[in-house]
């Protein structure tokens, strides 16, 4: 069974874990080689401890686990940009927990906590352009791709990434 639970500083380190393994194992091509195979973990880990220790009001970051095991989590920031609106900069789950609903079940909390402080601000992620897996993942929970920008990302890869946009949060709840 599925715990979902809102992310504290003592999960830094799993969702280090995770967020580096989920790099590794989806973004090889189009982040550099030398990054990803490069002390990644611990460069995630200063970003989430620095998340977890001391987040921002705007900030939230739920976590599912099973068991023992952190196997997906979120993390969004509402009002984050003055045209897009609020901001989901993570979703990840672990590929051995993949198809089970949890990304699913993730994006509504994401909607619901964002919906409920930041109702009338639309919401939006980036997701590569070549990731298309993802790509039908959000377009499934009703997302529309709002334009492809070229940006310089993690370990300073240039990636052709697409912005895929909801124009309320209240409709990610609805996922």
């Amino acid at each position: 069974m599925i715990e979902y639970r809102p992310a504290k500083p003592h999960d830094a380190e799993a969702v280090a874990s995770l967020h580096a393994r989920s790099w590794r194992e989806n973004y090889r091509g189009a982040f550099l080689d030398a990054f990803l195979d490069g002390d990644l973990r611990q460069e995630r880990l200063r970003v989430w401890r620095e998340r977890l220790d001391d987040p921002p009001g705007n900030q939230f970051v739920q976590v599912a686990v099973d068991g023992a095991d952190r196997v997906g989590f979120v993390c969004a920031y509402g009002a984050q940009h003055r045209q897009w609106g609020s901001f989901v900069d993570n979703l990840h789950v672990a590929d051995a927990s993949k198809r089970n609903g949890i990304g699913s079940s993730l994006m509504r909390q994401a909607g619901a906590w964002l919906g409920s402080l930041y109702p009338d601000l639309g919401v939006y992620l980036w997701v590569l352009e070549a990731n298309f897996s993802a790509r039908r993942f959000y377009e499934r929970l009703g997302a529309q791709n709002a334009g492809v920008s070229i940006m310089e990302t993690h370990g300073r890869a240039v990636v052709r990434s697409c912005r895929y946009t909801w124009p309320r949060p209240d409709l990610l709840s609805a996922a």
